[in-house]
């Protein structure tokens, strides 16, 4: 390959990752979520990982505002339980407040 040749490709090759390091970095934000601000729909719309990390993010949350790093695996899935089945009933009320009032 000639010197000519080899500097076209490592420019083309350059612009390629440095536009697709700029695609990833506008994905990024998307994948970010507030449950603060999030409806009971938001949430059963949600399937597989992304519900399991969302209930799990609020067990955590409740947990550390109660003060405590203590649980019951059966007691939180008995208030996930009621949590979804809330949310079935009320889809616009606030996820996070929602899950609170359930899991005092």
């Amino acid at each position: 390959m000639s010197r000519l040749n080899r500097g076209a490709v490592t420019v083309v090759t350059l612009a390629a990752l440095s536009l697709g390091g700029v695609g990833a970095l506008a994905e990024e934000p998307s994948s970010q979520r507030d449950l603060s601000s999030q409806s009971c729909k938001d949430v059963m719309r949600l399937s597989g990982k992304d519900r399991e990390i969302a209930l799990a993010f609020v067990h955590g949350y409740v947990l550390g505002k109660k003060g405590t790093t203590r649980y019951e695996i059966p007691v939180l899935a008995q208030i996930t339980d009621k949590f979804l089945d809330y949310c079935l009933d009320h889809p616009t009320e606030n996820a996070l407040q929602s899950f609170e009032k359930i899991a005092k």
